[in-house]
C-alpha cells in the first residue's frame, strides 16, 4: 500500500505480461481486483467485469476526451500516443452521440446484410489467389487483405489501395515501437492520409454510392464536417476495423487448427457458427484494453480514485471473469449467454461490430469449406511483440490440400 493505494508491479506492455495476459488478470481478480501501477506515470488497473463496466459506462465520471493528465496524445490507451484526435471515440456524450447518429445506420445489421455479396466476393477473390498452391500465411494472405479490402471498398477507395493499406496497418500493430517496420507502417499511413483527402475532395464534387459520400454530405450536429473531422472519422473506421478483424480471425483459425476435434464439430454443425463467433470474440478479443481519465473524485471496487487519475479498462480481463463466464478460460463453442466486452461497453461500443462479425463469419465458412484440412506450422507462428492494447498473430503459415479457384463473385 502507498498513500492508501494497493500498489502492484504491473506493465501491460512488458514481455513478462505478454507471456500470460489472461493469467495475470485472473490473478488480479483473485488478489487485488482494483490496483495502482506506477508505470507510465501511474494508473489504476481494473480486472473484474463489474468494475470495467462501471468505468466504461459512466462517461461523466470517466472521460474519453483528451486532458493534460497522463501526458499528451490519444486518451484511450496507456501510455498515451501522439496523434490527431479520433472522433467520436475521443468525445463524450452528447457530442459523441451526434457522430453515432450518422455512423450507426451505415453499419447496422441491416446495412451489413446488404453488403454480404461484396464480402463474399472479397473472401473468394483473396482465397483464389493461393488456393491452388496448397500453402499460405493465414495472416498476410487472408485475414489481413480481406478486412482491408472490404472496409476500403465500402468507403469508396479504388482496388489499387486495398492491399497497399492492409500491410502498413498490420505493421503498426505487429511491430516494436520505433523499429524500421514501425516506421514503414507510419509511412504507409502517410499515403493513406493523402488518399483520404483526395477521396473526400472527389466525393464533395461527385458523390457516389459509398460510405465516404455519406460522411461528406451528411450534417453532424447541424453542419457538414470539415476535412479534419472527416479525416478523423475515416481514419478511425479504417484503423479500428481492419487489423482488429485480422487479429480475431487469425487467432480463431490457429486455435481451430490446434483443436481439430472442435474444428470438425464446427464444420459438421454450421448452426454453431453464431455462438462460436461470440466465444472467439470473448477469448480472442483483438482490442485488449482501453483507458479513461477520472473527472471527479469517485470510487471503484472499494478504491478511492482522484480527479485526474488514469484508469485501464481491460476488456480481456472482463471476458475471463468467472463470476460472469463459468469456466472462463475454456473455449465453449455453444456458450450462451455471452455478454463479452470485446466490442467495448457503453456509448463507445464498437460501431463496426456487425461488419466485423460478417467478415469473420465469411472467412471462417470459406476456410472450413475450401481448406478443411489446413495445418498451421507451430514453428512459424509469431505473436505481436506487445499484448497490452492489441494482440494477435503476426504470421501463421499453413498448408492444405490444394483446391480449385471459384472465380470472382459480383
Amino acid at each position: 500500500m502507498a498513500d492508501g493505494k494497493p500498489v502492484i508491479d504491473f506493465d501491460h506492455h512488458s514481455a513478462e505480461f505478454g507471456e500470460d495476459p489472461i493469467g495475470t488478470y485472473r490473478k488480479l481478480q483473485r488478489e487485488c481486483p482494483v490496483a495502482w501501477s506506477d508505470a507510465y506515470g501511474g494508473f489504476w488497473v481494473t480486472s473484474k467485469y463489474a468494475d470495467v463496466a462501471q468505468v466504461a459506462k459512466d462517461d461523466a465520471t470517466f472521460t474519453s476526451t483528451r486532458t493534460p493528465h497522463g501526458g499528451e496524445g490519444t486518451p484511450f490507451i496507456i501510455p498515451k500516443h501522439p496523434g490527431e484526435p479520433q472522433y467520436p471515440i475521443e468525445l463524450d456524450p452528447p457530442e459523441s452521440l451526434e457522430y453515432r447518429r450518422v455512423l450507426n445506420p451505415m453499419l447496422s445489421r441491416h446495412a451489413v446484410a446488404a453488403m454480404a455479396p461484396m464480402i463474399e466476393g472479397h473472401v473468394t477473390r483473396v482465397i483464389d489467389a493461393f488456393i491452388e498452391r496448397g500453402e499460405c500465411d493465414l495472416i498476410h494472405d487472408l485475414t489481413g487483405p480481406v478486412p482491408a479490402a472490404v472496409t476500403l471498398d465500402w468507403l469508396g477507395f479504388p482496388p489499387e489501395d486495398w492491399y497497399r493499406f492492409s500491410e502498413p496497418l498490420h505493421d503498426l500493430f505487429a511491430s516494436v515501437p520505433d523499429s524500421e517496420r514501425a516506421e514503414r507502417g507510419a509511412e504507409g499511413l502517410g499515403y493513406l492520409y493523402a488518399r483520404c483527402l483526395e477521396l473526400i475532395a472527389q466525393r464533395r464534387a461527385e458523390p457516389a454510392d459509398d460510405a465516404t459520400s455519406v460522411l461528406v454530405n451528411t450534417p453532424v450536429a447541424g453542419e457538414l464536417l470539415d476535412d479534419d473531422r472527416l479525416m478523423s472519422v475515416i481514419f478511425l473506421l479504417i484503423v479500428g476495423g481492419v487489423d482488429t478483424t485480422t487479429s480475431l480471425t487469425g487467432q480463431s483459425l490457429v486455435w481451430l487448427a490446434q483443436n481439430p476435434e472442435q474444428r470438425a464439430r464446427l464444420a459438421a454443425d454450421r448452426s454453431l457458427i453464431p455462438t462460436a463467433t461470440e466465444e472467439f470474440l470473448r477469448v480472442f478479443a483483438p482490442s485488449q484494453s482501453m483507458a479513461r481519465t477520472v473527472t471527479t473524485d469517485t470510487e471503484v471496487g472499494g478504491c478511492p480514485m482522484k480527479a485526474g487519475d488514469r484508469v485501464l479498462i481491460p476488456w480481456i480481463a472482463a471476458n475471463v471473469d468467472d463470476d460472469v463466464f463459468p469456466n472462463a478460460t475454456e473455449v465453449v463453442l455453444d456458450r450462451t449467454p455471452n455478454r463479452h466486452a470485446s466490442f467495448g461497453l457503453g456509448v463507445h461500443r464498437c460501431v463496426g461490430a456487425p461488419l466485423a462479425r460478417a467478415m469473420f463469419g465469411e472467412m471462417l465458412v470459406q476456410v472450413l469449406d475450401r481448406m478443411p484440412d489446413y495445418r498451421v506450422d507451430p514453428d512459424g507462428l509469431a505473436p505481436y511483440p506487445s499484448k497490452g492494447s492489441q494482440t494477435g498473430w503476426d504470421t501463421a503459415p499453413a498448408t492444405f490440400t490444394p483446391g480449385p479457384r471459384r472465380g470472382a463473385i459480383a
